[in-house]
């Protein structure tokens, strides 16, 4: 199946700050005052036609604004929450796969799935991952909060500055060094995150074109919400008052009565609205929003071109990823893969795989197996080069040249003259036909004649 792309990325400064998590509160204040406004003015207009006609226009212009604010929310979600880096020019990256494809809970609003990629030769150490709380794989020369390399790297970056992630000249300089413009104006998440030392790729779903797309049945399921909240407040203030009532009668008379029933009230409508909008939510808005949510989710296997035996996308997989190279503005701020266009799988890959695939080791022994040449690669690695990593010229080659190989088979795909190539039937390959390639069908001799 192919890859899911409902976003567009927006070009910065030109298109303005980007919508971020922090603009909610602002955007919903906001929005419910224009519904307000709009609302009380049609009902002022509708009463030239009497109450039933100031009731009629409050309603229609009700569900006409509170929908055009569901709508503007995806417009801001869908348009105007990621930053282009290079627009149009899908970028490619290899390395290993840091934890399990995950996907946030309704919650987030977002049902996209995502997983992260320790960008090649970077090396790697196991973590607890705190947002899915399971295992996972982290750079092991990652960064503290200030800046810093973690202590069990740091030394070993300060006698070979050329690994270090940010500034390697290589995968993770060019894709998640931050652009200067967005890091002043815009900032980034503090370099300790996991989007800041690995390349945070998602899978796009498709949460917000329905809520769009159901948006005024939405706004009418929440309108019913809101009245049975109301009726489960007043029905719940009426019995605390003559609760209180009762109660404050007996002890004080009718100023008891006038007491208990003022307090009484206030509980029991408090009472009421919360078991009444509990109910509403979890019996209606609640259901309803989640089979929106899960009716089409972001899926990372949509984008896996590779060869389905090898099996999903998991943790501690050799991969090449493509996708639009952004800037997410809508969280703290780090570069990300949105959408992944397309992910494959080398760990046994025709020609060139996962045993090719380099990682620095500033403490690789002298006696140690160096990864075998890829086929046409002329030069040997030695120990020594993979102690210096990219700091060694021939390190640096030989990932370059891995780089090329296995972006390749993604580029191949999605230019247009194979495009066009692929309308014969002898090319009908997905990725690549190094990866999922058919043999042409050979064709019978012509008859002999005479």
């Amino acid at each position: 199946m192919a890859y899911k792309h409902y976003t567009s990325c927006f070009l910065y400064p030109a298109g303005g700050k980007p919508y971020n998590e922090d603009d909610r509160l602002a955007f919903l204040a906001g929005q419910a005052l224009q519904i307000i406004v709009i609302t009380g003015l049609a009902a002022a207009f509708g009463l030239l036609l009497g109450p039933v006609g100031a009731a009629l226009a409050a309603a229609i212009a009700f569900l006409a604004s509170a929908t055009a604010t569901i709508d503007k929310a995806a417009g801001e979600w869908l348009n105007h929450r990621l930053v282009c880096l290079d627009k149009d020019n899908p970028k490619c990256a290899v390395g290993i796969v840091s934890y399990n494809p995950f996907r946030s809970d309704l919650g987030a609003f977002d049902n996209d799935q995502y997983f992260d990629v320790i960008l090649m030769p970077h090396p790697t150490a196991e973590i607890l991952n705190a947002e899915t709380n399971e295992a996972a794989l982290a750079a092991a020369n990652r960064y503290n909060a200030d800046g810093s390399v973690v202590a069990e790297f740091a030394a070993s970056i300060a006698a070979h500055p050329a690994n270090d992630i940010l500034n390697d000249g290589f995968q993770g300089h060019e894709l998640l060094l931050p652009r200067d413009d967005l890091e002043t104006d815009l900032g980034y998440a503090p370099t300790d995150d996991h989007a800041r030392w690995g390349l945070h790729c998602e899978a796009e779903g498709d949460f917000w074109i329905k809520m769009r797309q159901w948006a005024p049945a939405i706004v009418i399921l929440l309108t019913a919400a809101l009245v049975v909240t109301a009726a489960a407040a007043a029905a719940g203030a009426g019995v605390g008052a003559a609760v209180g009532c009762a109660i404050g009668s007996f002890f004080l008379g009718a100023l008891g009565c006038a007491i208990g029933s003022f307090l009484g009230g206030l509980l029991g409508a408090a009472i009421g609205g919360a078991i009444g909008g509990a109910a509403s939510y979890f019996g209606g808005v609640k259901p309803v929003l989640q089979g929106l949510f899960n009716w089409n989710p972001g899926n990372v296997e949509d984008a896996n071109v590779g060869d389905k035996a090898l099996g999903p996308i998991r943790m501690g997989d050799h991969v090449a990823v493509l996708g639009e190279h952004v800037y997410d503005g809508y969280h703290q701020g780090w570069h990300e893969f949105h959408p992944l266009m397309a992910v494959v799988k080398f760990d046994a890959a025709a020609g060139v795989d996962a045993k090719h695939y380099l990682q620095w080791n500033p403490d690789f022994p002298d006696m140690g197996t160096v990864p075998p040449k890829p086929p046409g690669e002329a030069t040997d690695l030695t120990a020594q080069d993979m102690r210096d990593g990219l700091g060694s010229t021939a390190f640096r080659t030989r990932c370059e040249n891995l780089r090329r190989t296995w972006c390749a088979m993604l580029n191949d795909a999605f230019d247009p003259e194979t495009k066009r190539t692929q309308q014969g039937l002898d090319q009908r390959w997905t990725i690549h036909p190094m990866v999922d390639g058919c043999i042409p069908q050979e064709q019978p001799p012509a008859p002999h004649i005479g």
